[in-house]
């Protein structure tokens, strides 16, 4: 047990080591292509769906994107995106309900379930789990902060960093705090219902959005869009891992 928990250990240094490389090369690096602060729109399929919308309606045969451009929209590169978490967002409350929902019907079923005896699992797989885990981390972060900018966004990024928790259940058998998915769940929750409430009071609609739309094609733009995957990456981490517990007899 304690090599488990200094597996862990090592793998949550390592998570915060890689989390803080990303933040360096997105604030430092400035080779040709790989500038995180600037998009390549014209290498992503986002900008084939902006051309096709963006422009002087007047003169459709000459649409075009101007990548830099401030205030443009809802600031999002990925017109899916702008769909999904802004212009149809209502849609999506509903979705995160519908998790909500089930999370709370797999809990009433599953609570009087009794858990059976368990074997242990292999030195391979407690060794390589680690830095599995790491990786779902990192990929499912960088899926949330940038569905403004390309495919993906709260849903998929949530799901893989909830992947990461069943992965070291399965390995090292460590629960964590049911009360932790549920408080986690519930702040998020409240935030996307204060979100919504702000648009309303600034805007005069439930979810508009009301924050600064920053430069297209830069990372921190789209803020309202940032903010709202973020919350539901949270909401949807933490009910997919709450389901998984249920399932793998956590409580």
């Amino acid at each position: 047990m304690r090599r488990n928990e200094s597996l862990i250990h090592i793998a949550a240094f390592l998570l915060v080591i890689g989390l803080s490389a990303v933040l360096y090369a997105v604030f430092t690096d400035t080779r040709p292509g790989l500038k995180a602060l600037d998009a390549s729109l014209k290498e992503r399929v986002s900008y084939h769906y902006l051309l096709k919308t963006a422009g002087n309606p007047a003169q459709p045969a000459e649409r075009k994107v101007t990548v830099g451009k401030s205030g443009y929209e809802d600031g999002s590169a990925n017109i899916v995106t702008a769909i999904v978490v802004d212009y149809r967002a209502l849609d999506t409350l509903g979705e995160v309900l519908v998790l909500f929902a089930a999370s709370a019907g797999v809990g009433l079923l599953m609570s009087k379930r009794k858990r059976k005896i368990e074997t242990e699992a292999s030195p391979i797989v407690t060794t390589a789990v680690p830095m599995i885990m790491l990786f779902a981390v990192v990929v499912g972060l960088y899926i949330i902060f940038h569905g403004h900018l390309s495919p993906g966004g709260g849903f998929p990024g949530g799901a893989i960093i909830a992947s990461a928790y069943m992965i070291q259940f399965l390995a090292f058998r460590k629960k964590f705090s049911g009360n932790l998915f549920k408080i986690l769940e519930s702040l998020a929750g409240l935030g996307i219902l204060g979100m919504g409430l702000a648009g309303l009071y600034t805007e005069g609609s439930f979810l508009a959005n009301f924050l600064p739309t920053g430069e297209l094609g830069a990372v921190f733009s789209a803020a309202g869009i940032m903010i709202l995957y973020a919350l539901i990456g949270i909401k949807v981490a933490s009910e997919l891992s709450s389901i998984i517990g249920h399932f793998i007899g956590e409580k």
